[in-house]
């Protein structure tokens, strides 16, 4: 997936190195509050990029299992072609070992007279032919077998390798999560620290605005000389209406954690950030959680990624991010989801819930649901994915929003 330097720098600006404080933080002065803030943002980096590291690595194993499961498939193809052909090609081996040919088929040539000895030719001549050409199928046949087995060898090795390699960085993910927490003990009960944490968060959240605003207006100008010179989109957006085949059928959740492929994207709405301060709360709260760009990183079934997901602890409290009504419902990939309407006229959409809480209206900062791995989070890490589809419409990029919020 593409990445933004100007709106990663920008988020980076929270994550300045800062000296190891000691375990237990009175009531601190200015700098020591400082010091104790950029501690915490420092921890909160390293844990957001074991993050991206950990869902890096299932994209590329969610690749190899499509490639993987394409490869054996045309493996067993073509091992029942060959299967097809093998009664085939014994017999022509028989034929031809026996000596058939001109002189060789007494059925055929025995004591007849020239005319049918001429017709008897001629059905030689296509017997040789159809033997000729079934040698000739079964030979091609075994060399793209061989040719296309070792290719599903190879992806079956790196699928083993990609396999412990996720494995890795979840247990990376975890821990830097774990060492959030100990680092966030104490320190954040200090009231200096808490403001002085939202003002370098405060800052980052006003560097990476105007780096989603510089952006957008370099990617409208490209559409709009895009449009000029005659191009044209890839096949419409990959957002929720109409849903697309990786929705479950009857889901009343309204979402997807992932889109139906590589579709282009309203480029006015993609990465502006559409609530901070007052107006807007994270999703998660009362406990760390780490999180990263994920948005349109590839998923199996050819999807693309559509929110952003933060790894938390299971049970993590999940909230309304603004005033809203929340409905609760189920689907395949997004198990416990919530399709939240939000008064700001945003939609939002809670996936992998281990349990709902309230629903209905509802107030910003309202627990709404736990933390979990229900849907296909199954074979990932507890974890909430977290859509913003702008006046209902199709995702767009969270991570700015999230960003300046948590």
């Amino acid at each position: 997936m593409a990445k933004f330097p100007g709106l990663a720098l920008s988020f980076a600006l929270i994550c300045a190195l800062a000296p190891v404080l000691p375990a237990s933080l009175a009531r601190a002065d200015d700098g020591t509050a400082q010091d104790a803030a950029r501690q915490i943002a420092a921890a909160r980096e390293r844990a957001n990029a074991a993050n991206a590291a950990y869902f890096e690595a299932q994209s590329h194993l969610d690749l190899l299992t499509d490639e993987k499961a394409k490869l054996d498939t045309e493996v067993v193809a073509l091992q029942a072609r060959i299967d097809a052909l093998q009664k085939t090609v014994e017999a022509v081996a028989v034929n031809r070992y026996i000596g058939a040919g001109t002189t060789g088929i007494a059925l055929l040539s025995g004591n007849v007279g020239p005319t049918e000895q001429a017709a008897a030719a001629v059905l030689i001549g296509i017997v040789n032919d159809a033997s000729a050409s079934s040698l000739d199928d079964y030979a091609e046949l075994h060399k793209r077998f061989d040719a296309k087995k070792d290719e599903a060898d190879r992806v079956s090795k790196a699928y083993e390798t990609a396999q412990q390699d996720f494995m890795a960085k979840e247990k990376a993910a975890l821990a830097e999560v774990e060492k959030l927490k100990i680092v966030e003990a104490g320190r954040l009960q200090d009231d200096a620290v808490k403001r002085a944490l939202e003002a370098q968060r405060q800052k980052a959240a006003e560097a990476a605005q105007k780096a989603a605003d510089e952006k957008l207006k370099k990617d409208q100008a490209a559409a709009a000389a895009a449009v000029v010179q005659g191009g044209a989109s890839d096949g419409g957006d990959a957002g929720l209406a109409p849903p697309t085949g990786n929705v479950a059928s009857g889901s009343s959740s309204g979402g997807t954690t992932g889109g139906g492929g590589a579709g282009g994207r309203p480029v006015a709405a993609t990465f502006a950030i559409y609530g901070q301060g007052d107006a807007w709360v994270c999703p998660l709260q009362g406990a760390p959680y780490s999180f990263s760009d994920t948005y349109g990183a590839p998923r199996s079934g050819g999807r693309l990624h559509q929110g952003v997901d933060m790894i938390a602890a299971r049970g993590t409290q999940i909230v309304a991010v603004v005033d809203g009504v929340s409905k609760p419902g189920q689907n395949e990939l997004g198990g416990n989801a919530i399709s939240f309407a939000g008064n700001d006229g945003n939609r939002y959409y809670y996936a992998h819930l281990d349990s709902f809480a309230a629903t209905g209206a509802v107030t910003k900062g309202t627990v709404i649901g736990y933390v979990g791995d229900t849907g296909d989070a199954r074979f990932s890490t507890p974890h909430l994915h977290f859509e913003i589809h702008p006046g209902g419409g199709p995702a767009v990029n969270p991570t700015p929003t999230v960003a300046a919020s948590c």
